[in-house]
Formats: C-alpha cells, structure tokens, sequence
C-alpha cells in the first residue's frame, strides 16, 4: 500500500488507513515541512498508532530532479529562514539563471511584465500563484491581456488545461511547472496557519525559471 504526501494526512484519515492496511505492506512518502495539517502532533500520533505492529525501515530523498539548485536553494533559505526545519535533498541540475524578486508600484503591472518574459522564456507551463483572496483579481487581469489569450484558461474551472494557470498555493501541491510566478508571497504565507509550508511547496514547484513580485 503506498500512501502519498503522507504530511498532510489528518488524525483520523490515519486511523482509517490504519484499519485498512493492518496486514499491508506500506511505503509512506512525505516530506513534514510541506504539511497543511496546523497540528502535527495529532498526525504524527495517530500514524504511529497505524505503524504500531510494522517493521519500520527509513530512507532518505537525497537528490532532487525536479528543481534547478538555483530555485531550490532559494527554496531552502526560505524553509530555514521561517524556521520549517525540511530535511532537504541535493539539487543535481543547475540551469545559472536565479530566482528573481521584484518590488513594484503597480502590482498588475508589476505581473504583467514578469509573465511576458517567463512566458517569452520557457516554452511549457509557465504557473501563477496567488493567495486564494487574490485569484480572481490575477485572473481578471490575465482575461484583458491580449498577449495570453491563447495560454489562459477558458474559465475558472479549466486551469489544468491552459498553459498559464492562475493557481493558489495549495493547488499547486503534486504539480510542477517551467515557471513560477509568485504573486505577494506574503499574502499566501498569512492566510492559513501552515501558510509558511504552503509557500515552501510554492517555491519547490518550478523546473526552470521562477519570479517573485510584490508591491512596495
């Protein structure tokens, strides 16, 4: 039985695949410093009641394929700065171009400019992240601009189809994209108690390029 993104498992979602799997052999995958379950104590309890009468056997992710290293070691400072204690692997792949931050005045602007040059630059998915409270403005915006129209999805309900998805940071949990552009990141990190992980997550998500962009 293999039980995926382990981390955010709740109490009682562990209880349901203790019951399930008494006689299962498990591989359990997870990394804790993406968790969105605010209370890992209870997690961590309740898989250790499903585990209980297993032979335990650890391993650890000691290469990452995903990101470039310049993406992931900014990815990395953010974790250790926020104090999210990621047991974090070696980025093998390094493309030289680094994460860029931007400050702006004009915040749509701001997003617009970013996106034509990671849009003009990588040739896949280029993802837009934004607090949940801020999707449908970035998406309003990416309607009016006629420079996506054939990138942008056709409605809300059909991100996964456009090549420039307007996502929110829990969404993109499991996805990976050429690009990321991040949209006030503090605003994702605020607005939920495991914001920091959601953010993290974010900022582990792009293979080639990523932007950051807040207002002043």
């Amino acid at each position: 039985m293999l039980v995926d993104e382990a981390q955010d498992l709740t109490p009682m979602q562990w209880r349901m695949v203790g019951r399930r799997g008494r006689t299962a052999t498990w591989t359990v995958v997870g990394d804790p410093a993406q968790s969105s379950w605010p209370v890992p104590a209870e997690a961590e309890a309740a898989r250790a009641e499903a585990l209980a009468k297993k032979d335990l056997h650890s391993f650890h992710l000691s290469k990452n394929y995903r990101n470039s290293a310049e993406i992931y070691d900014f990815a990395a400072r953010y974790a250790d700065r926020v104090g999210l204690a990621a047991d974090l692997p070696e980025a093998v792949r390094s493309t030289g171009v680094e994460p860029q931050e931007r400050s702006v005045e004009d915040l749509e602007d701001g997003v617009r400019e970013a996106l034509r040059e990671l849009a003009g630059t990588v040739e896949g998915t280029v993802g837009i992240v934004a607090a949940a409270a801020r999707q449908s403005e970035v998406r309003s915006w990416l309607a009016t601009w006629p420079e996506f129209e054939g990138d942008r999805a056709g409605s809300a309900g059909e991100e996964s189809g456009a090549r420039i998805p307007v996502l929110t940071g829990l969404d993109t949990k499991g996805l990976e994209f050429d690009a990321i552009l991040v949209v006030e990141p503090e605003e994702i990190e605020a607005e939920s108690p495991t914001g920091r992980a959601t953010l993290y997550v974010v900022y582990t998500r792009a293979t080639q390029q990523m932007t950051v962009v807040r207002s002043v």
